[in-house]
């Protein structure tokens, strides 16, 4: 039986749960300029891309610990950082695009800094 650490608020969309900074479907989807069902579409549609470490749902206990997800009859469903940046890879949006246009450099320079080359791993 795992003990679960309660659910807090950090900012405007932003949770603690599970020692880990969340962001709801609804929140998420916002962020993104697209629709909830948008979203959760993408998602469905790639399960290979979302694994554990990037969303669960969370329990009953938590839910109930959020006084926004306590209307909801399924626990809702939250996405990790690395969710929310994953979610650029499949949205169709002008703003996922412009944040994985983003990511994409940020590797590059991270890749650069370390004296490595994307390029040396292609052949």
């Amino acid at each position: 039986m795992s003990i679960e650490e309660p659910v807090i608020k950090i900012a405007k969309g932003v949770f603690m749960a599970r020692g880990q900074r969340v962001v709801a479907v609804a929140d998420a989807a916002a962020f993104y300029e697209v629709t909830p069902r948008a979203l959760l579409y993408a998602v469905a549609h790639n399960p290979r891309k979302f694994r554990r470490q990037f969303m669960f749902r969370l329990s009953a206990r938590e839910q109930g610990a959020m006084p926004e997800f306590r209307p909801l009859r399924k626990p809702p469903l939250v996405f990790t950082e690395a969710g929310i940046s994953m979610l650029s890879t499949v949205l169709n949006s002008t703003k996922a695009a412009r944040i994985n246009v983003e990511i994409v450099r940020e590797v590059v320079r991270a890749m650069k800094s370390l004296g490595l080359s994307a390029w040396g791993t292609l052949r």
